[in-house]
């Protein structure tokens, strides 16, 4: 084998398909990567042994007393050696092998590797660049993909082309001024403004624009520029713009086609996914609402860059949510890896918010309506919402609050036998890393945020419902809580 590799790794113009074990040896290894590009084809290993677990040829697992135990000991092993290797990954469990050969000739040609060939003759300029992650959320008539990559507000159009709009169809476009400053002439150069009609729609920069006065005056300017059923709704901005431009594509002319451009960590792998659209009223938070799924979600993680380093970190208490409630080995990876994102290395970033994407994509799959499941995603978020509530959304970033409901929850469960205290100290230890806060403000107390939690949207018959862990990557959900919890939850939040 080692033989054959010299050989094929001085030869150009192939395709090299090789096992998983020839790359484990670093000499071959080095030898292809002189003059070749690693494609990393990953998949789950559910998905893996769904594929091979009838088939004979495969030595490692036909001696294997428990094979789906060796593919996750085999994936395990050899996961981070792969990802090293390669400059590009495509999951196979998410994209048809038609899909995956689109990805991987965008990427190459990108990378100046490939020349696309169109009936036999080269086609004039280059493929639209693809992103670099492509995440389906399956669910049936509603589903849709998620993009993440380098640049794709640059390539605006050919994304918004998946939506079949005709030429100067009109696109009503929601921002807000401080986001428009700083991609208004991008969105511009990428011929947006050429190939539609864009009704800008702005508003405010802050929590309070999520309201039914800001949806009205909405409502006012689609109907003067005579907004139609097939008119998108593109929301460009953070968790507010994407909430209220949601609300309104749900509810102008009972529904227009809505497409999310999320430009904060917090929306790209929180908000703008799974279909909540909703504004506040005065008497709380988010009351008015509706499940209404995107069209497409586009991430490009360039634009974080312009981030502020606040917002930066708050989304980050989403993400490590994600490892929390739903993998272990997401979470290990961001104890090894958060410098790396918090100094917004690319491949780092596209890993973080592929992963989140997928973990809330299975979640709403099983759950669109938070009827039962995808309440796990709430982990942090009863006492979160309370905090945010008591101190009038006016003192903690929503991510801040999170953080520091997390850290009460994980207390909880310690308390109360569920979790073990060195878990509970991991998941404080990284939030802290990560600039977050833990702890409740000393003018907080346990009684005020008990009475703020009855109030929340999510009680049920009078119970709280409380998301609290079992493990890293595991959690459950407890609404039947006995009194004598009521001591445990007012010391878990003096923590």
């Amino acid at each position: 084998e080692s033989q054959l590799v010299k050989e094929l790794a001085r030869q150009e113009k192939l395709v090299i398909a090789t096992g998983g074990g020839m790359v484990i040896n670093p000499v071959n290894a080095a030898l292809l990567r002189q003059n070749g590009v690693f494609v990393y084809l990953v998949a789950d290993p559910a998905v893996i042994y769904r594929r091979v677990k009838h088939k004979e040829d495969r030595p490692l697992l036909s001696q294997a007393k428990d094979r789906q135990e060796q593919i996750k000991k085999l994936f395990a092993a050899r996961k981070e050696i792969y990802e090293n290797l390669a400059g590009f990954r495509v999951d196979t469990g998410q994209n048809t092998p038609e899909k995956a050969v689109e990805l991987i000739i965008a990427y190459l040609q990108d990378k100046g590797e490939l020349q696309y060939f169109h009936n036999n003759r080269p086609r004039a300029g280059r493929m639209p660049t693809l992103p670099l992650e492509d995440v389906l959320v399956d669910l049936g008539n509603n589903s849709y993909h998620i993009y993440i990559g380098q640049g794709i507000l640059k390539q605006l159009v050919n994304y918004l082309q998946k939506l079949a709009l005709e030429a100067d169809q009109k696109i009503f476009l929601i921002t807000n001024p401080t986001v428009k400053n700083l991609y208004g002439r991008e969105i511009a150069a990428a011929h947006l403004t050429g190939n539609y009609q864009v009704i800008w729609g702005e508003i405010p920069d802050r929590e309070e624009a999520k309201s039914l006065s800001e949806a009205a005056r909405l409502y006012d300017l689609a109907f003067a520029h005579r907004v139609e059923r097939r008119t998108p709704v593109v929301a460009l901005g953070g968790g507010v713009v994407g909430d209220l431009a949601g609300f309104v594509a749900a509810t102008y002319l009972r529904g227009l086609p809505f497409v999310q451009i999320p430009t904060t960590l917090l929306a790209q792998v929180d908000s703008s996914i799974g279909g909540k659209v909703a504004v506040n009223h005065p008497r709380g938070k988010n009351i008015i609402g509706s499940f209404y799924q995107p069209k497409l979600v586009l991430i490009d993680i360039t634009v974080l860059n312009s981030l502020d380093r606040r917002e930066l970190v708050a989304g980050l208490a989403e993400v490590i949510k994600y490892g929390v409630i739903a993998d272990a080995e997401f979470f290990s990876w961001l104890e090894e890896n958060l410098l790396k994102v918090l100094a917004l290395e690319p491949q780092a970033l596209i890993h973080v918010i592929s992963t989140s994407c997928r973990i809330k994509a299975g979640v709403v799959q099983k759950d669109e309506k938070e009827e039962g499941l995808r309440a796990i995603l709430n982990f942090g978020h009863t006492i979160g919402h309370a905090l945010e509530a008591l101190t009038e959304y006016r003192i903690y970033r929503h991510g801040e609050a999170v953080a520091i409901g997390m850290a009460a929850a994980a207390s909880l469960a310690v308390h109360t036998g569920l979790l073990a205290a060195g878990e509970a100290t991991r998941l404080k230890k990284l939030l802290e890393q990560a600039g977050l806060p833990t702890v409740l403000p000393s003018s907080i107390s346990g009684e005020d945020l008990i009475l703020a939690m009855q109030r929340d949207k999510k009680v049920q018959a009078g119970e709280i419902a409380f998301v609290l862990p079992v493990k890293i990557g595991q959690v459950e959900i407890k609404r039947d809580i006995p009194v004598k919890w009521r001591e445990l939850i007012i010391k878990a939040c003096q923590i």
